[in-house]
Protein backbone atom coordinates (compact mmCIF):
# COMPACT_ATOMS: atom_id res chain seq x y z
CA UNK A 1 0.00 0.00 0.00
CA UNK A 2 2.68 1.88 0.77
CA UNK A 3 4.14 2.05 -3.20
CA UNK A 4 0.66 2.75 -3.79
CA UNK A 5 0.65 5.97 -2.22
CA UNK A 6 4.03 7.32 -3.38
CA UNK A 7 3.44 6.47 -6.86
CA UNK A 8 0.10 8.69 -6.43
CA UNK A 9 2.00 11.46 -4.58
CA UNK A 10 4.73 11.23 -7.33
CA UNK A 11 2.35 11.69 -10.05
CA UNK A 12 0.30 14.73 -8.46
CA UNK A 13 3.86 16.30 -7.42
CA UNK A 14 5.60 15.64 -11.23
CA UNK A 15 2.45 16.50 -13.39
CA UNK A 16 3.14 20.06 -13.99
CA UNK A 17 6.41 19.99 -14.31
CA UNK A 18 6.66 17.54 -16.56
CA UNK A 19 3.94 19.25 -18.72
CA UNK A 20 6.14 21.95 -19.05
CA UNK A 21 8.42 19.82 -20.97
CA UNK A 22 5.73 18.01 -22.99
CA UNK A 23 5.88 15.21 -20.94
CA UNK A 24 3.06 13.83 -19.73
CA UNK A 25 2.71 11.23 -16.26
CA UNK A 26 -0.22 9.15 -15.29
CA UNK A 27 -1.07 5.56 -13.08
CA UNK A 28 -2.74 3.18 -12.56
CA UNK A 29 -3.48 1.75 -9.17
CA UNK A 30 -4.43 -1.89 -9.91
CA UNK A 31 -6.39 -4.61 -7.69
CA UNK A 32 -4.93 -8.00 -8.28
CA UNK A 33 -4.69 -8.95 -11.74
CA UNK A 34 -4.67 -12.92 -13.01
CA UNK A 35 -0.88 -13.28 -14.78
CA UNK A 36 0.95 -16.45 -14.84
CA UNK A 37 3.60 -14.89 -12.08
CA UNK A 38 0.48 -13.79 -9.52
CA UNK A 39 -1.32 -17.53 -9.92
CA UNK A 40 2.40 -19.15 -9.05
CA UNK A 41 2.20 -17.03 -6.14
CA UNK A 42 -1.45 -17.04 -5.67
CA UNK A 43 -1.50 -16.68 -1.79
CA UNK A 44 0.28 -13.40 -1.77
CA UNK A 45 -0.96 -11.93 -5.29
CA UNK A 46 -4.27 -12.75 -6.12
CA UNK A 47 -5.69 -13.28 -2.13
CA UNK A 48 -5.56 -9.71 -1.75
CA UNK A 49 -9.50 -8.80 -2.48
CA UNK A 50 -10.64 -12.54 -2.76
CA UNK A 51 -13.39 -11.75 0.05
CA UNK A 52 -14.74 -9.19 -2.13
CA UNK A 53 -14.24 -10.57 -5.17
CA UNK A 54 -16.30 -13.72 -3.74
CA UNK A 55 -19.05 -11.91 -2.62
CA UNK A 56 -19.14 -9.55 -5.68
CA UNK A 57 -19.19 -12.83 -7.62
CA UNK A 58 -16.30 -11.97 -9.94
CA UNK A 59 -12.82 -12.70 -10.59
CA UNK A 60 -9.08 -11.03 -10.19
CA UNK A 61 -8.60 -9.03 -13.29
CA UNK A 62 -7.34 -9.88 -16.86
CA UNK A 63 -3.99 -7.93 -18.05
CA UNK A 64 -6.32 -6.64 -20.97
CA UNK A 65 -9.30 -5.03 -18.09
CA UNK A 66 -5.75 -3.20 -16.86
CA UNK A 67 -4.97 -1.93 -20.57
CA UNK A 68 -8.58 -0.54 -21.25
CA UNK A 69 -7.45 2.77 -18.63
CA UNK A 70 -3.68 3.00 -19.99
CA UNK A 71 -5.41 3.41 -23.49
CA UNK A 72 -6.91 6.50 -21.56
CA UNK A 73 -4.01 7.81 -19.63
CA UNK A 74 -1.77 7.06 -22.94
CA UNK A 75 -4.14 9.57 -24.51
CA UNK A 76 -3.96 13.64 -24.98
CA UNK A 77 -6.98 13.81 -22.38
CA UNK A 78 -5.08 12.61 -19.11
CA UNK A 79 -1.98 14.41 -17.45
CA UNK A 80 -1.59 14.10 -13.70
CA UNK A 81 -4.09 11.47 -13.08
CA UNK A 82 -3.99 8.40 -10.83
CA UNK A 83 -6.61 5.74 -11.74
CA UNK A 84 -7.96 3.34 -9.46
CA UNK A 85 -8.40 -0.20 -11.41
CA UNK A 86 -9.29 -2.62 -8.20
CA UNK A 87 -13.11 -3.83 -9.57
CA UNK A 88 -14.16 -1.33 -7.02
CA UNK A 89 -12.79 -2.00 -3.75
CA UNK A 90 -12.00 1.12 -2.54
CA UNK A 91 -14.44 2.62 -3.52
CA UNK A 92 -16.62 0.00 -1.53
CA UNK A 93 -14.24 0.82 1.53
CA UNK A 94 -14.95 4.58 1.46
CA UNK A 95 -18.64 4.17 1.31
CA UNK A 96 -18.62 1.37 3.78
CA UNK A 97 -20.37 -1.14 1.33
CA UNK A 98 -18.02 -3.70 1.81
CA UNK A 99 -17.41 -3.12 5.17
CA UNK A 100 -14.24 -5.46 5.26
CA UNK A 101 -12.36 -3.07 2.85
CA UNK A 102 -12.88 0.00 5.23
CA UNK A 103 -9.84 -0.59 7.06
CA UNK A 104 -7.33 -0.83 4.22
CA UNK A 105 -9.36 2.38 2.64
CA UNK A 106 -8.78 4.08 6.30
CA UNK A 107 -4.59 3.33 5.96
CA UNK A 108 -4.73 4.09 1.98
CA UNK A 109 -6.31 7.80 3.39
CA UNK A 110 -3.86 8.18 6.50
CA UNK A 111 -5.64 6.87 8.99
CA UNK A 112 -4.25 4.10 10.35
Amino acid sequence: MWSKMAINAYVAREAFDFLKQGIRINAILPGPTDTPIARANAGTWLGFGADYRDEAGIEASTPLERAYPLVFLCSGAANGVTVVTDAGYVSSGITESFPAATPVVGFLRGKF
